[in-house]
């Protein structure tokens, strides 16, 4: 269901002033001229609390609001003014659930002394941005990422000349060869480009070398780029954040030395980057965010722990083998190891044990064997353990009750043997627990039923006996039950209820993945 609230039409037309002069004083810091075009611009758009926004967007309201006559506009939520001339100098109208066509004749072009502003995650109807965007000559920050612009880039956006920062971001825009000729041409000061899921098939990879050597952030996240990327950019001296994830037919070669040493994010995921993980990479010391996943292949060079300041290390859907290096002992700041879908062989070693600030360990779709070592319960700050798909054997170790954070623990498709520990009841924050295609024996232990707050267990594949426990009846949250193929005997508990008995009658139609 959409929810409106339409806002209110002014008393009187952008060209007439003088009904305001009497609602603001002479203390008042905002302009009269100025408050009147942002209340018309207020007017242009109706509040939907139904837009989506994402988290960071923080408290359910929208910043106009709050904009009422009368009231000095440099008070108004996401109004900043210059304390000496009283102009509007800053504009942060960021997840103010606005819904309409963003007219080109805005009033918001009324404000010349604009130096910010941040139109983030609004609903414009897939509205063109305006030409007339030119009009604010000592713009410095622009962000209208998220907000449903559509259609070219206008090339008018290249006459910012002073722009630091600019963020385009919008599933529906596309940015042509002319226009980020000139765009990298004329905006010699900007420190931060981000076009996230802007189209640029056209555009040449190799005119982002023409970018300012003063460049700290270029996000290029699914931009459809295509070709070569020139790995001269990471030679920039000023670089951090670099993020190219997601071009599929864009590559672009890791560098052997010489790395930006101000590194501190980059994620190269989903595309093509050379055949292999350089020690160079030992090099990027400021480095706290590593996503790599293009193919690679060969073991992960031990300088790799070099990279003490790490909290995300990604090194998923490559083609990486050899054991996982004891190196990453080193890393003692990670919270996120993701090493899925490689070709990863040996035990799960103590170094990765010893990661203490871990809280999340994808292992999961390698060929990882021998025993899960009990020492994984030193990770106490674990919530998603992923270590299904490989060749582990032996039992589940009765440490793993030690994890009392987990909410996710997937094991299945394994050779794991024995019973299933009573352990694992301590585990409380389960939502999640796989242990299918696997060859446990024996009963399954009526502690199971102490982890309320499970959704989906899955059991099915194993040689587990007996009966089926009675406190199953006590998972009440749970929507998926997989119990097939083992040498289960007896009935059905009775306690168990025909909302459990549907899930089972049809189970044999698979198990998750």
């Amino acid at each position: 269901m959409r929810i409106f609230t339409k806002l209110s039409a002014p008393l009187c037309p952008l060209f007439v002033f003088l009904c305001l002069k009497t609602a603001f004083s002479t203390t008042h810091l905002c302009s009269y001229e100025e408050a009147l075009a942002l209340l018309q611009f207020k007017t242009s758009f109706s509040i939907n609390y139904t837009i989506p926004y994402p988290d960071s967007c923080g408290e359910i309201y929208s910043k106009i609001e709050s904009w009422k006559r009368g009231i000095d506009c440099c008070s108004w939520d996401g109004v900043s003014c210059d304390n000496v001339t009283g102009h509007v100098i800053a504009l942060n109208l960021s997840c103010s659930f606005l819904y309409g066509t963003f007219p080109s004749n805005s009033t918001l072009f009324f404000l010349r002394n604009l130096q910010s502003l941040n139109l983030a995650f609004n609903d414009f109807r897939l509205s063109k941005i305006p030409p007339e965007i030119s009009l604010f000559t000592r713009l410095k920050h622009l962000d209208i990422s998220y907000s449903q612009f559509s259609g070219q880039v206008p090339a008018e956006i290249a006459h910012l000349p002073k722009l630091v920062s600019l963020n385009l971001s919008n599933y529906d825009l596309i940015l042509e060869t002319t226009t980020f000729k000139n765009l990298v041409h004329n905006l010699s000061e900007v420190r931060e480009l981000v076009l996230n899921a802007v189209n640029m098939t056209s555009v040449n990879p190799r005119f982002f070398m023409n970018l300012s050597s003063s460049l700290t952030t270029l996000d290029l996240w699914e931009s459809a780029l295509r070709g070569n990327f020139p790995n001269s950019i990471f030679h920039f001296p000023n670089l951090k954040n670099f993020y190219l994830s997601g071009n599929r037919n864009l590559t672009i070669d890791l560098p052997s030395s010489n790395w930006s040493s101000p590194l501190q994010q980059l994620y190269l995921g989903d595309m093509h980057c050379g055949r292999r993980l350089r020690e160079s990479v030992g090099d990027l010391k400021s480095l706290q965010s590593l996503s790599l996943g293009c193919n690679l292949e060969g073991s992960i060079p031990a300088s790799i722990g070099n990279l003490s300041q790490l909290t995300y290390l990604s090194l998923f859907y490559n083609n990486l083998s050899g054991q996982i290096p004891s190196s990453l002992a080193n890393l003692t700041q990670l919270t996120s190891l993701y090493l899925y879908r490689n070709q990863f062989s040996g035990p799960i070693l103590s170094s990765i044990c010893n990661l203490r600030q871990l809280t999340s360990l994808y292992l999961s779709s390698n060929n990882l064997s021998e025993q899960i070592p009990s020492s994984l319960a030193n990770l106490t700050q674990l919530t998603y353990l992923y270590l299904h798909r490989n060749q582990f054997s032996g039992p589940i170790p009765a440490s793993i009750g030690n994890l009392r954070q987990l909410t996710i623990l997937g094991l299945y498709s394994n050779n794991l043997s024995g019973q299933i520990p009573s352990s694992l009841a301590n585990l409380t924050q389960l939502t999640y627990l796989g242990l299918f295609d696997n060859q446990f024996s024996g009963p399954i232990p009526a502690s199971i039923g102490n982890l309320r707050q499970l959704t989906s267990l899955g059991l099915s594949y194993n040689n587990l006996s007996g009966q089926i426990p009675s406190s199953l009846a006590n998972l009440t949250r749970l929507t998926y039950l997989y119990l097939e193929l083992n040498q289960f005997s007896g009935p059905i508990p009775a306690s168990i209820g025909i909302s459990f008995l549907v899930p089972f009658l049809f189970m044999l139609l698979g198990f998750p993945n």
